[in-house]
């Protein structure tokens, strides 16, 4: 009895016609947000955020069928999509498709975002079938309701996106997405042919954080619509402007934290408007009046609206946490990028901000010791060639200034155990400071690519079961690619760790050093004893890549691309850095040994005697 009461209920629901309501309206009404997917779990209330009523309410605008909305993180715009998806399956069924970056981060959604929504909102829980019965219409990827049915898919997955018709697509970080779905080519261009059905009331929603410009696609689809902004008035002259974030001012402390770091302390951040140069704090902007202003109103007659946001606008965000990220970020070009697209909501510009070769050899330094005074770690780069490895032993202090120690090149194969004597060499060697002190090498990256994959692999493992830190790396191209991150867990017969470069990172970072010319933070130092190998065909190689922006298949990428062809000393600065960036390294106590300022805790007879120098402490210090 009760399954065809559910059956007759289905059907007068599929039979209903749609009610005039707003997206904000049925959010206000329905939506219930939990602690699993929120920081202020309980009802939905559209008025904590006024910037998202419009951009809710203009997805049931009639004429509109593409909503565009390029942002920050934490304004909320996941949430946004999710009310517009409720609003239709309850509203207005229809088919529905929502794609994420990959099938992984859609399950992910799917299990973290779709399904406490639904639990907790009594107007969904009704509709979509109960995921515990037999039915099959509810499921991770599918949820089925009456009058239609929403996909979670990835963007890689070509399969979904060449599907059956769909009246909505809602498309979540769009600039994360591949080029190309497999060989079907770009994703966005097959998820918005399954639309041509229903083009009398279909709807696209694309949102993102943007990434590079002139690659970012979340960028390209702003500027085609109408391109509003949220623009708060100024309480004084009553001027509507974009928070932007040279107009944030804020006073500042710098201070070491208990681990050495340099940390800030914020205060007194406020907003100059830029018509009256009046100041006003946080708390009186973010309660101000405020309005969308379209810089391209036009583009309303061919249906698109595009909306901009950053983190200024976020009542979710403290304006003295941002500029603290700023701050931490500034000198860092991997960290500022970040900062740019996901607190800013702005694209990354990419320059030429590399030094120049010639440059950097003209000022070549003589060293006092084999490592200078200010070197608190030593790590190693290795690049694998088919006749020869190549390498360089660089130092770095805890702001990432660095030191060239020794490059060179070993003759030979990587199956050959004469190469391999060699590393051994250089990773038992003591190298000296000018007080008698000595570093090892703390950690060597080695490259794994090529034809000799599996000789890295076990030489590798090799020495990692007898306790040094060496580790077979692939790089791997790409924008947004995690710097340094494990493989997948091998159990091979030559297993240890292995780890995966987002190369592409690393070396928008290098040539960003590579052109700082002050003394200090991210500075690279280079000897001039011409015994340590930094001649002029090193610094050539150091500089011999820049980034570019290509179109491939109708779509805009990043890519590397050679100035010189020998770039083999920018691939073993790019392994060396990604190994002192990976590892936690215990700076304080590096540089109280290095001060003579350390106190080792005592050891018995036993370990003692099995200690092969005077004093061994960790992070490769050798006294």
């Amino acid at each position: 009895m009760g399954s065809l009461n559910d059956l007759a209920r289905y059907t007068l629901e599929m039979l209903r016609p749609p009610i005039l309501q707003s997206v904000s309206d049925w959010a206000d009404q329905n939506r219930i947000l939990v602690s699993e997917s929120s920081s202020e779990p309980g009802r939905w209330r559209t008025d904590r955020a006024p910037y998202q009523r419009e951009i809710m309410d203009s997805f049931t605008q009639p004429g509109v069928w593409q909503i565009v909305i390029m942002a920050s993180a934490q304004v909320g715009k996941t949430e946004l999509e999710l009310n517009m998806m409720g609003r239709g399956i309850d509203v207005d069924p229809g088919p529905m498709l929502f794609i994420q970056p990959t099938d992984a981060f859609a399950e992910d959604f799917s299990k973290r975002r779709v399904a406490p929504m639904i639990r907790a909102c009594a107007a969904l829980q009704r509709k979509v079938y109960d995921a515990k019965s037999r039915d099959a219409g509810n499921t991770i990827t599918m949820k089925t309701f009456p009058g239609g049915s929403v996909a979670f898919t990835g963007a890689n997955s070509p399969t979904e996106l060449a599907g059956r018709p769909v009246r909505y697509v809602f498309m979540d970080e769009i600039d994360r997405f591949p080029a190309s779905a497999g060989t079907e080519g770009d994703p966005l261009e097959l998820a918005e042919r399954r639309t041509e059905t229903f083009r009398h009331n279909r709807k696209i929603v694309k949102t993102s954080t943007p990434t590079v410009k002139g690659a970012s696609k979340i960028e390209r689809a702003y500027m085609t619509g109408t391109q509003e902004e949220w623009h708060t008035q100024c309480p004084h002259c009553q001027q509507y402007h974009y928070i932007r974030f040279e107009q944030i001012h804020f006073d500042k402390e710098e201070y070491k934290d208990e681990n050495g770091e340099k940390n800030y302390h914020v205060r007194n951040v406020r907003w100059v408007c830029p018509t009256c140069q009046r100041e006003t704090g946080e708390y009186d902007v973010k309660r101000s009046p405020a309005k969308w202003v379209s810089k391209n109103p036009q583009a309303l007659e061919a249906g698109v609206r595009s909306f901009r946001l950053n983190a200024f606008m976020s009542p979710w965000s403290d304006w003295k946490d941002i500029c603290r990220s700023f701050l931490k970020a500034q000198n860092d070009p991997e960290l500022l990028k970040v900062f740019v697209n996901t607190i800013l909501g702005e694209t990354w510009e990419v320059r030429d901000r590399s030094g120049v070769p010639e440059k950097l050899y003209a000022r070549r330094e003589s060293y006092d010791a084999d490592v200078p005074k200010g070197v608190l770690v030593l790590t190693m780069g290795v690049d694998t060639q088919d006749n020869r490895l190549e390498y360089e032993v660089v130092g770095w202090d805890r702001e990432e200034q660095s030191w060239g120690i020794s490059r060179g090149i070993i003759p030979g194969r990587a199956d050959s155990k004469g190469v391999w004597d060699e590393i051994d060499a250089l990773l038992d060697r003591e190298w000296r400071l000018e007080n008698g002190m000595a570093l090892r090498i703390g950690a060597t990256f080695v490259d794994s690519g090529g034809h000799f994959t599996q000789d890295v692999y076990r030489q590798c493992a090799i020495r990692y079961r007898n306790g040094r830190r060496i580790f077979p790396i692939k790089g791997e191209g790409g924008e947004g690619k995690e710097y340094v991150r494990m493989m997948k867990k091998d159990n091979g017969k030559y297993s240890s760790p292995r780890l995966i470069i987002g190369v592409d990172g690393g070396k928008e970072s290098i040539m960003s050093a590579s052109g700082v010319t002050e003394v200090g933070p991210r500075y690279m130092h280079f000897p001039n004893d011409y015994r340590c190998g930094y001649d002029m065909e090193f610094f050539k190689g150091l500089i011999s890549e820049r980034m570019v922006i290509h179109r491939r298949g109708g779509q805009a990428v990043t890519a590397w691309e050679k100035v010189y062809e020998r770039n083999e000393p920018l691939d073993c600065r790019n392994y060396a850095r990604a190994a002192y960036r990976y590892f936690r390294w215990n700076f304080n106590r590096v540089e109280a040994t290095l001060n003579g300022t350390y106190e080792s805790q005592p050891v018995t007879k036993a370990e003692a005697a099995k200690k092969k120098h005077k004093h061994v402490v960790s992070n490769g210090i050798t006294v």
